[in-house]
């Protein structure tokens, strides 16, 4: 049994320090200390087709990745339906803030009336703010959820803006996540 301990890493470290070690082979138990590293390992397992079982020890979470070992194959990259968008402020365009605001809103509005609809959305920055309580777009992400839209908002950026707990829009994804829908789906940054 492989021990990855990534306690006390940010992310993305634990998931890829994870991937790493399934790699050379299986089993893997990797050690994190808080739940949005806990999550961003087990959707990893999940994506690579790995069942995983994680227990609660003296505070820290082991996942244990058991199973056949399988041969890592790079993917082809897949035609998309839509585009992978990256929001990096909860703001469009620089200038005026009171313009940038409406243009934002505009912009959510016009995503869920026009198709093809976005593949993924990752809010990354201050455009995390977009994803949690109190977001004048929070409709329209929901909306785009409903059809199909993957939302995801970048961990670091809610932590560093304290919003992790206002989260409402999707899920909490990490940095490696992001990376890897870029190089999957043709991808536009706003």
């Amino acid at each position: 049994m492989r021990i990855v301990d990534n306690k006390g890493l940010d992310c993305p470290q634990p998931v890829i320090n994870t991937k790493k070690a399934i790699e050379k082979g299986l089993p893997v138990t990797s050690i994190v200390d808080n739940e949005v590293a806990r999550d961003n390992v087990t959707k990893l397992c999940t994506k690579l087709g790995f069942k995983s079982q994680c227990q609660e020890k003296d505070g820290f979470f082991h996942i244990t990745i058991a199973g056949e070992e399988a041969e890592l194959v790079c993917q082809e990259k897949t035609e998309a339906v839509g585009k992978h968008l990256i929001i990096q402020s909860d703001k469009l365009g620089q200038g005026d803030d009171t313009l940038g605001n409406a243009l934002m809103k505009s912009f959510f509005f016009t995503l869920t009336e026009t198709q093809p609809y976005p593949k993924r959305i990752s809010f990354v920055n201050s455009g995390v703010r977009l994803a949690c309580e109190g977001s004048e777009v929070l409709d329209a992400i929901k909306d785009l959820q409903q059809k199909g839209t993957k939302v995801a908002s970048c961990g670091i950026c809610l932590d560093f803006y304290k919003l992790k707990d206002k989260l409402i829009g999707g899920e909490i994804t990490n940095m490696y996540d992001i990376v890897e829908s870029m190089n999957e789906i043709d991808t536009v940054s706003i």
